[in-house]
């Protein structure tokens, strides 16, 4: 696999560290401004913090999200699929349909056999039917780029906003999956020649097969106030998308969140914090006081790892994350949170595997 990704985190590129992210705020207010006519069907449109669309259908739920993934061609289809069906799944539908558009550069028709064969596995895991999409080779791409739309239906959904005061915030699975990988295949060298061992980085490649949260969220979708799939800014980038969504004030206690011994190995070495990375692969959930007992119990019965990790304080016109080290208060996060990723690229200078 060659050493470059792009995950909804941003994009990495050979010799050039570029890094792209998520658009701030306010170039996103700009374009949820412009969404065609007014539905009274969508329930849950165009919004910060939220995961998918929600369009109502007289008894049933669509629920419909697109992203876009590029990477490497071994890779691509199989995050795609994934990382669409998280978002999905944390709005509480069982993904089942897929539309899937791929962009090969030009002269890049070798690349297509193994794209579509890691969406094909990808989907059938997950049993998502691939119903439709495009193809081309595309002027201008470097690439391959995968955009994925991924549908389902449910009864009930869950929006992000929907996080309420006395709530008690879980993650289920471990932190930082998804940027520990990244790591491991862009930062290898720096790793190697930091004593990193070889067993470690290899262990933490493989983490990018464990980026699925679609099964967690469905086991406790009917239990829950709010669900969250954490990407770019990681579990305290997430944490505060739901604090913004719900107009709410969070407390997270740093030592209750849970991470792969290989994650805190590398995090200490590339001297960033975990907390900040991107973490598609955990699933963060609110849940009500009397719940969180069953939740607990059917998340950890089918072996997921879990952990309370936080509260739901109250409601707040100025939205924030307290994180606590103990009792005490050692970071409020007011405002959207910069991957470490983003930040690791832009000190990375030459490109880190030269």
């Amino acid at each position: 696999m060659s050493s470059c990704l792009k995950t909804s985190a941003g994009q990495s590129r050979m010799g050039e560290c570029t890094v792209v992210g998520k658009l701030p705020p306010e170039l996103m207010n700009i374009v949820f401004r412009f969404h065609g006519v007014d539905d009274p069907k969508v329930i849950v449109g165009p919004a910060i913090g939220e995961d998918a669309a929600v369009i109502n259908l007289d008894g049933l739920y669509l629920v419909v999200h697109s992203d876009p993934i590029t990477e490497a061609a071994s890779r691509v289809g199989w995050l795609a699929v994934n990382v669409a069906a998280n978002d999905v799944a944390v709005t509480g539908a069982t993904p089942r349909w897929a539309s899937i558009v791929i962009l090969l550069p030009e002269n890049g028709i070798g690349l297509l056999r193994p794209i579509v064969e890691d969406i094909d596995r990808a989907a059938k895991e997950l049993g998502i039917a691939v119903v439709g999409g495009h193809t081309e080779e595309a002027p201008g791409v470097e690439k391959p780029t995968v955009i994925a739309t991924v549908m389902g239906v449910t009864r009930r959904y869950v929006a992000t906003s929907g996080a309420r005061p006395g709530d008690v915030i879980i993650m289920v699975k471990h932190g930082a999956l998804e940027g520990t990988a990244i790591l491991a295949y862009d930062f290898e060298k720096m790793l190697l020649g930091r004593g990193i061992e070889r067993e470690v980085i290899e262990t933490a490649k493989k983490f990018l097969d464990e980026i699925s949260v679609v099964k967690p969220a469905l086991l406790i979708s009917d239990i829950t106030d709010a669900m969250h799939d954490p990407t770019e800014g990681g579990i305290l980038g997430a944490l505060y998308e739901i604090a913004h969504a719900s107009q709410t004030r969070i407390a997270v206690y740093k030592d209750k969140v849970i991470f792969r011994t290989e994650t805190l190995k590398i995090a200490k070495t590339l001297k960033i914090d975990p907390l900040k990375l991107i973490s598609s692969g955990t699933l963060l959930a609110a849940i009500p006081p009397d719940k969180v007992n069953e939740a607990l119990h059917r998340l950890s019965s089918r072996g997921y790892p879990v952990a309370v990790i936080g509260k739901i304080l109250e409601k707040s016109k100025s939205p924030c994350v307290e994180v606590y080290e103990g009792k005490k208060l050692v970071e409020t996060v007011k405002g959207f949170v910069k991957d470490e990723l983003a930040r690791l690229w832009e000190l990375a200078k030459p490109y880190p595997q030269d």
